[in-house]
């Protein structure tokens, strides 16, 4: 089914693309590249220079791959998984520095109509959770950063290869381990 809006189906897409139509890939591009930035930012905290190398780097890999993309296949869950085993790359070879230089700004996601008051403390708890979720385990943190984007656990699970019953433990290890760093952390705060 083709739309107007989109040119096609992604499949369609990308044998016009590889058949010369540039304008198929940029379409394929427009589709998608807002729902790869975001999930790959909030993988890497907001850190945007190895976000901006990713990002690049999973469209790089993708063109070299349009090949062997399956029709079968999603093609958001096909290309978070090039963004994925990137991004696993990037945590291998950088994880020491990454964790020692955690830090996030989620003042853009406050209101201007909200009271001071009401913006202060939706960023302490935005800045709460951030720290909480950074030191989750990697895997725990991508199932819980993609649920938050609401991808679906079996897109999860085709993005981390692995099965449905093992991205929904992550999620359900996730949850605990961050509500109880978040109450840990809020006993230190009345301390």
């Amino acid at each position: 089914m083709e739309s107007p809006k989109n040119g096609g189906s992604d499949a369609e897409l990308i044998a016009r693309y590889l058949s010369g139509d540039g304008a198929a890939f940029e379409m394929l591009y427009e589709k998608y590249k807002r729902q790869l930035y975001s999930y790959i930012r909030k993988l890497l905290s907001g850190r945007d220079s190895p976000c901006d190398d990713i990002f690049q780097q999973t469209w790089i890999k993708a063109i070299a791959n349009f090949a062997n993309y399956k029709e079968s296949e999603r093609f958001l869950a096909w290309i978070m998984r090039i963004s994925h085993n990137l991004a696993m790359d990037y945590f291998r070879k950088y994880s020491k520095e990454y964790l020692d230089d955690f830090s996030s700004d989620k003042s853009e996601m406050f209101s201007t109509f909200d009271s001071p008051w009401r913006q202060l403390r939706r960023k302490e708890l935005a800045d709460a959770i951030d720290e909480c979720t950074a030191k989750l385990p990697i895997e725990q943190r991508e199932v819980f950063i993609f649920r938050a984007d609401d991808i679906a656990f079996k897109d999860i699970a085709e993005i981390q290869n692995c099965s449905i019953n093992t991205v929904l433990a992550r999620m359900q290890y996730a949850i605990k381990s961050l509500r109880n760093c978040l109450r840990n952390r809020g006993q230190k705060d009345e301390l």
